[in-house]
């Protein structure tokens, strides 16, 4: 394990391999992240010892202490994950990831919507909610079969159509959003500024952020 971690360059550190961290594991390598290059930190032998066993790359120890995230090679690493089951350990290893890598892109899940804001404050790029999730796609379902299946199909590697965030490309400027040629853009992020596909006066500029939909490619493509 220690040889393959100091091999590691441009990989996604996963803080926490319960449910939540082994759901974004399998996920990361549908959309062709390979194994090698996640690196798992658990504060169980057991469960690093399992991820291992899967193929991922296993490192035991307290991610909120400095020298286990130091030994992660998390200043080289693409992303953080902080997927543990307590809000207030998400903050304190929100906070000494940013004092050991302050650029790292870092994504939190939190349990309770009231702590989201303090995540964000501690340095989190994203958030991520999955008991609100999960409640919105429950009440939906309550006149609709189909809405729920939908939005797992955009979200998850493998269906029919894919929901991605890509910068405006050379042959997208000039354009309105439903005139994007490689699917459906929903919207357009502009600095601080967001426009929808409905909006008529919308062109997509250079340094836009496009939110498109895309179909499942076809064995051609």
């Amino acid at each position: 394990m220690r040889l393959m971690q100091a091999k590691l360059e441009d990989h996604v550190v996963i803080c926490g391999f319960g449910h939540a961290g082994r759901s974004a594991a399998a996920e990361l390598v549908r959309r062709g992240t390979d194994k090698r290059n996640v690196l798992v930190i658990d504060v169980s032998r057991a469960v690093v010892e399992a991820a291992g066993e899967a193929g991922y790359v296993g490192l035991l120890g307290d991610a909120t202490h400095e020298h286990v995230l130091n030994e992660s090679r998390l200043e080289s690493a693409a992303a953080v994950f902080v997927c543990v089951g307590r809000d207030d350990t998400t903050v304190l290893i929100t906070l000494t990831v940013r004092h050991v890598a302050p650029t790292v892109r870092l994504v939190a899940m939190v349990r309770e919507e009231e702590n989201e804001k303090l995540v964000r404050q501690s340095g989190a790029d994203a958030t991520v909610m999955p008991s609100k999730v999960g409640g919105i796609l429950l009440a939906d379902s309550v006149d609709t079969s189909n809405l729920a299946g939908y939005v797992m199909d955009l979200i998850t590697a493998g269906g029919r159509v894919t929901l991605l965030e890509r910068d405006a490309r050379p042959e997208d400027v000039g354009r309105r959003p439903r005139e994007v040629r490689d699917g459906l853009c929903v919207r357009i992020l502009r600095g601080t500024r967001v426009f929808g596909f409905w909006e008529p006066d919308v062109r997509v500029q250079t340094g836009d952020r496009l939110v498109v939909i895309q179909p499942e490619p076809t064995p051609d493509d």
